[in-house]
């Protein structure tokens, strides 16, 4: 086997892991935002997945709305993410309300014969 065979083949299965993981390897860029957690996986914050975790959170662990402005939550936040801003309770409302209003119609379906 030719030496830059054997290269090609460990980049590429390299590649592959990388992209199983998220993580972007481009040449000069790197994983902004990116952490690797205690499973050893790569994972991203946006702003969206953090308002669907907050949502359901509040939806199926029953927390208060207001649980959004606990001092100790948005430090937790903060270290975590630095500049992040928090949804307010009453958007955090309205949230639940829609995943439920949703989700009753996909119950409805569900049952329909």
């Amino acid at each position: 086997m030719k030496m830059s065979e054997g290269t090609a083949n460990l980049k590429r299965t390299s590649q592959q892991c990388n992209n199983r993981c998220g993580v972007v390897d481009t040449d000069g860029d790197t994983s902004k935002n990116a952490q690797q957690d205690l499973f050893r996986s790569v994972s991203r914050y946006t702003p969206a997945h953090h308002r669907a975790l907050i949502t359901l959170r509040c939806a199926v662990s029953h927390r208060p709305f207001n649980m959004v402005r606990d001092n100790f939550y948005l430090e937790e936040v903060e270290l975590l993410q630095p500049g992040t801003i928090v949804r307010s309770p009453e958007s955090v409302s309205k949230d639940v309300q829609t995943l439920y209003q949703e989700g009753s119609k996909r119950v409805k379906e569900y049952f329909k014969v």
